[in-house]
């Protein structure tokens, strides 16, 4: 722990983290989405037709929260489901019209988002450092050993 007073740097990512997502949150729900549907419909971009095994898995989260966040999407016909021809237990997805056109006016909240982030950090050069530091602290924490700083 450190004893300057500053607080240990998990507890500002953490924090920081919140904020922003708190702030993304809330300009996804201004246009009618939330993180889930934004990730979900992101998702099926790369896969027209994903199995609900696979979008979970791209998303990141179980299979059963993931059925939470699909019935409620088809509910609001954003998405179809239907059962796989050749495996009746798999469920395929699809983004309906309606899906679509949300992904496009929640593309376009997510990109303002990422350029007011980019903004804030500031020049190309700024970025890059940036990210390489969020690299290096991932692979401290992937494997716990510590990656030496670039020069």
């Amino acid at each position: 722990m450190e004893t300057t007073g500053r607080q240990p740097v998990p507890v500002w990512i953490w924090q920081t983290t919140q904020r922003m997502s708190r702030a993304f949150d809330e300009r996804l729900q201004s246009r009618g989405g939330s993180r889930p549907i934004w990730h979900i419909l992101l998702a099926l971009r790369s896969r027209p037709q994903a199995t609900q095994r696979e979008i979970a898995a791209e998303v990141g989260i179980r299979e059963a929260t993931l059925t939470h966040h699909l019935r409620a999407m088809e509910d609001a016909g954003l998405i179809t489901r239907h059962r796989a021809p050749e495996n009746r237990r798999v469920q395929q997805i699809a983004a309906t019209e309606k899906g679509d056109a949300l992904f496009e006016d929640l593309r376009t909240v997510a990109m303002d988002f990422d350029r007011q982030l980019r903004t804030a950090i500031g020049s190309a050069e700024e970025i890059a450092a940036f990210r390489a530091a969020l690299e290096r602290i991932s692979a401290v924490v992937d494997d716990g050993r510590p990656v030496p700083l670039l020069d």
